[in-house]
């Protein structure tokens, strides 16, 4: 009774006050009051309240790194620590590290632990997840303020991906296909922002060629992928050169979202009317109508962290949002040209 008495003092107190000023908070509320009306199970009740937890819980141990570049590394959590996997894998976290992002991992063993081990714990995350084996936080992340476990895979995968500036992805089973075939099925349809995909490996290794040069080069041949999908992935036996590939992504490219029916590319600096001309003439065919345009200050509602960066405005085809990956390249490449 007590509980109660104290929850309705807490949201008497968030009514009356000014935390409700965004309409996402109300609208949060709006949902929360629906499903609580509604008589729903008790073990229906049970999932959308670990969920929300969840979420929230993962959202505060991210808030204080929201400036810091990251990269999700994913790998099996197999490997051995003798074995050339993961020592690349180990070279690849310090390699990021060097290069100042910070890493992400699942926070297990095998070539999760190696990615953490070479990025060191200070700049490492650890998304966990409970399962009915055995399988605790690895000793990099383990009681770290940046790790935290999941009862769900799909929050899980949430993070990874809402988190991320990039993903790495090295030798492993279903679990990092799993992954793997899901963001890249994101980034094809645009339900992910625009990031660089990495296919690791150890040198000589060749694990992922087959699954490029024979499944990929097969979906490609049959028409089930397009040209475009294969250039989501960069294949790589070079840790540096894995980093240098995404480094080289955000030359000028800085961030992305949707606006109602546009597409907006956040950009460091802005462009010459040369090179906004030439990214027009190279990419109008993926453009429903309109032209690229570069803005500024647009829209107003957009977060005040972001308010000084130029943006490129566009509507794309919805077909073609693999598209997106291309051409944030080639606008890096057309700005390098200019200085």
């Amino acid at each position: 009774m007590v509980e109660l008495e104290l929850l309705h003092q807490r949201m008497n107190e968030t009514l009356a006050g000014s935390e409700l000023d965004s309409p996402h908070k109300r609208n949060l509320l709006d949902e929360t009051l629906s499903i609580i009306d509604e008589d729903l199970p008790d073990a229906d009740l049970k999932l959308m309240s670990k969920v929300l937890h969840e979420i929230h819980h993962g959202l505060e141990v991210f808030k204080p790194y929201q400036s810091w570049r990251k990269v999700s590394v994913f790998g099996s959590a197999r490997t051995k620590e003798d074995h050339p996997q993961y020592q690349q894998a180990k070279a690849c976290g310090k390699a990021l590290k060097d290069a100042g992002f910070m890493v992400i991992t699942g926070g297990g063993p095998g070539m999760m632990q190696a990615a953490n081990e070479g990025a060191g714990r200070d700049v490492s995350f650890g998304i966990g997840i409970n399962l009915p084996m055995e399988q605790q936080l690895n000793p990099v992340v383990h009681e770290s303020p940046r790790s935290f476990e999941c009862q769900y895979f799909f929050t899980r995968k949430l993070f990874f991906l809402k988190e991320s500036d990039a993903v790495i992805l090295t030798p492993g089973g279903f679990g990092t296909f799993d992954e793997g075939f899901e963001l890249l099925t994101l980034l094809q349809t645009g339900r992910n922002p625009p990031i660089p995909v990495v296919m690791l490996e150890a040198p000589g290794d060749n694990f992922w060629g087959p699954f490029l040069h024979s499944w990929v080069r097969r979906l490609m041949d049959d028409g089930l992928i397009s040209h475009e999908d294969i250039q989501l992935i960069y294949h790589t036996d070079d840790a540096n050169k894995a980093v240098q590939h995404i480094e080289k992504y955000y030359t000028n490219y800085h961030s992305f979202r949707y606006v109602g029916k546009y597409a907006l590319l956040r950009i460091n600096n802005s462009l010459s009317e040369i090179a906004l001309e030439r990214l027009n003439a190279e990419f109008s065919d993926v453009l429903h109508e309109g032209k690229i345009e570069q803005v500024f200050h647009w829209p107003d509602n957009d977060d005040a962290c972001y308010a000084h960066y130029p943006r490129l405005r566009m509507k794309l085809k919805h077909h073609r949002m693999n598209v997106l990956p291309l051409l944030i390249q080639r606008m890096n490449a057309l700005y390098l040209q200019e200085h």
